[in-house]
């Protein structure tokens, strides 16, 4: 069931109408409070379930296994024991992680050095690297004392399979989102006008700008070698586009959705394009992912808290690594994680021996922001090659295309990737103020409510004129 469609829009009225008006007429608070739990729980079932009903015992395996984890590594006295229910915890969840996403990408590289032909009929369930995440960093956080177990199964199912970000995200930690099912949501209390910001947001950058500007990034990766240096280009800066409108389109309509329901979601972007260097950059791109990795990989492996550098530079490689391993079964996945360590590290020399050493006038200061953030820019869409190719083969021909000058004589920039282009450039010059705006107008862009108004009718009149009922999925369904 995607967001940008007819079907989530019956979907998601029944739900809002049900949750406020029906249960909200509940006298008593805790039988209320029971009830919205029980219903929406369901209701994020049947949507999981209109994807492939079959995997929704996997949900309930992974559910009742860290639920009854969690209580007993709050309750056992001994640590050997708290550490076996974690252990059981993380092997149960990355023991399904690893079997569904990862055993015919593991049986490939078997296959390639022994040569077999060994391979595994496995459907990836959708979400699955998301709701694993959730459910680990849940007896991840008790086992080191940082929240207590819930009390109720009903409630932590529900954390685990909160339907507006249950396939995609944002990663909710427990200790965020647990706390706000133990309170009545007043239906007075709903910011409209936010949640329909995020929501309308989402759903143009989804549908206006991420379905469109795929038609010139999807031919290159589908047949490389049919491009020349120019059109190349043209199709890589369409993808970084492409990947940002989709997946924080996804984020800015899951948090908006969640607001309708009376429940705060972190932000997950925050104008990543914007960055000057690729550490600003990881700290506005994919947030909940980037923060669950610091906490709960980077850290743990010492984090910066290291006897010498080397080991510092070391956990940063692996968790970048890792954090590319997670988004697919591909040594592509690995090689752009390992692009971005290493560029990390990089930035982390050059800003410890060098850069307080410079010192410039206005106007130099201006020319080096600019220059860094081009640099930064180039990288990102370089290694977004990696990311998208299918094979090495298909990376190496983009970049090769990119990099030799070579270009049809007869070939134009299509207008409407000028248009998606700008719309995107525009929204991140503002983007910073707009967000701003919306947290000090309690959800209005603008204090005018007639402006206001009539961006919310331009919303609309660009959803209903570019969308359709046969939208592409969001790029990290496959994740």
């Amino acid at each position: 069931m995607i967001f940008s469609t007819s079907l989530f829009l019956v979907f998601f009225t029944i739900v809002f109408a049900v949750y406020w008006f029906v249960l909200g007429s509940i006298k008593d608070e805790d039988t209320k409070l029971k009830a919205r739990i029980i219903f929406l729980l369901l209701a994020s079932y049947y949507f999981y379930m209109s994807w492939n009903p079959i995997f929704i015992l996997l949900i309930l395996f992974s559910t009742v296994v860290d639920y009854i984890a969690g209580k007993k590594i709050h309750q056992s006295s001994s640590k050997k024991q708290k550490r076996l229910f974690l252990i059981i915890s993380l092997v149960t969840n990355l023991g399904f992680l690893a079997y569904f996403k990862y055993v015919n990408f593991f049986l490939g590289t078997v296959n390639d050095v022994a040569g077999t032909n060994f391979f595994v009929d496995v459907i990836l369930p959708v979400g699955i690297s998301f709701y694993t995440f959730q459910s680990m960093c849940y007896t991840i956080d008790i086992y080191y004392g940082k929240m207590k177990p819930s009390k109720d199964f009903f409630e932590f199912s529900l954390y685990v399979t909160f339907f507006p970000q249950l396939v995609a995200g944002p990663i909710v930690r427990a200790i965020d989102f647990i706390p706000q099912l133990k309170v009545n949501q007043r239906f007075k209390d709903i910011n409209f006008q936010l949640a329909a910001n995020y929501f309308l947001l989402g759903l143009v950058k989804k549908v206006v700008i991420a379905d469109n500007i795929a038609k010139f990034s999807d031919p290159l990766f589908a047949n490389p070698d049919q491009y020349g240096t120019l059109s190349s280009w043209i199709g890589v800066m369409s993808y970084s586009i492409q990947i940002y409108c989709d997946f924080s389109g996804y984020s800015d309509m899951a948090i908006g959705v969640a607001a309708l329901l009376g429940f705060r979601l972190m932000e997950n972007f925050n104008m990543p394009y914007n960055a000057t260097n690729i550490t600003v950059f990881w700290r506005k791109w994919h947030i909940s992912l980037s923060t669950w990795l610091r906490d709960y990989l980077f850290i743990p492996l010492g984090g910066s808290r290291v006897s010498k550098k080397i080991f510092y530079y070391r956990n940063l490689m692996l968790t970048m690594l890792l954090g590319g391993l997670w988004h697919g079964a591909s040594w592509n996945f690995v090689v752009w994680g390992g692009l971005h360590g290493a560029a990390l590290i990089i930035h982390k020399l050059y800003k410890t021996k060098y850069s307080d050493n410079f010192k410039f006038s206005k106007f130099g200061t201006s020319l080096y922001t600019v220059s860094a953030w081009v640099l930064t820019m180039i990288f990102v869409m370089v290694t977004w090659v990696f990311f998208r190719a299918q094979t090495f083969g298909d990376a190496a021909q983009v970049l090769q295309n990119m990099f030799t000058f070579q270009e049809s004589i007869n070939y134009r920039i299509p207008i409407a990737f000028i248009a998606l282009f700008g719309i995107t450039v525009i929204g991140h010059f503002f983007g910073t103020k707009y967000y701003k705006e919306v947290e000090e107008n309690q959800g209005h862009m603008f204090s005018n409510p007639y402006l206001q108004g009539a961006l919310f009718g331009l919303a609309i009149f660009l959803v209903l004129l570019f969308g359709s009922d046969d939208n592409q999925a969001f790029i990290y369904f496959q994740f």
